[in-house]
């Protein structure tokens, strides 16, 4: 998290800085009225443990990998102002084997995928003349479909457990667009100040379904949600 706390600083003070010192107007993009614009981003992460011990178990060994792509295709309705629809798609797998409090050691592997549907409007805030450097502030409604399984063997017992979610929210996702050449932009975002309320129901063998209802504030930045990725504006 440090090294991504540090990236997104270094990016925003090195913008913001060539905005304040360097003019080139010849790459700049005006966002003005009629414009239409498109963005594909990438946000990734991993973890790897060994004898990671947590309240309830230790994680004698632990692999887990997801991504979440995303697509923004939008347009400005009046200038500096934009609106689109956010389709995402996302990913996520953990193999892990686990000791509990007690003794017993278990294998457990789980998958999960979702699928989203982000409808935004899209603030663009210019830094200096030349219309290269931005800061963007999308406000969006979220919802989302989502299901998972999870596979969990001990002393040679098979337990499946199947979930599915339903998730909606709305929030806000500020970052820094800058243009490297004309009609082509880099746009780093994060995720912050949302509010989510999530619907799971799960059917896991030999034990009764199960549904849980849960609401989510938060008012903070979350670097957990970085995301980069190119935009072309024409």
């Amino acid at each position: 998290m440090k090294h991504k706390l540090t990236f997104l600083f270094f990016c925003l003070t090195l913008s913001f800085g060539m905005a304040q010192n360097k003019k080139d107007y010849s790459n700049g993009v005006p966002i003005t009225k009629g414009t239409w614009f498109s963005s594909l981003s990438l946000s990734a992460n991993s973890r790897t443990g060994e004898n990671d011990r947590q309240l309830f178990a230790t994680y004698i060994e632990q692999q887990r990998n997801g991504f979440n792509l995303r697509v923004d295709p939008g347009y400005v309705i009046k200038d500096n102002l934009g609106i689109g629809i956010g389709l995402l798609y996302g990913s996520r797998k953990d193999e892990s084997i686990q000791q509990s409090s007690d003794g017993v050691i278990s294998n457990v592997n789980s998958a999960e995928r979702k699928f989203e549907i982000r409808p935004y409007v899209k603030n663009f805030i210019p830094l200096g003349e030349s219309n290269r450097f931005y800061i963007v502030i999308p406000t969006e409604l979220q919802i989302g479909f989502g299901n998972g399984i999870q596979e969990t063997t001990t002393d040679g017992v098979l337990t499946r457990e199947f979930t599915d979610g339903i998730y909606y929210g709305l929030g806000m996702r500020p970052g820094m667009l800058v243009f490297i050449r004309e009609n082509f932009g880099f746009e780093v975002n994060v995720g912050a100040l949302g509010i989510s309320r999530t619907i799971i129901t799960s059917e896991a063998t030999g034990l009764p379904d199960s549904k849980v209802n849960s609401g989510d504030l938060s008012l903070k930045i979350n670097l957990l949600e970085l995301s980069l990725g190119f935009s072309i504006y024409l």
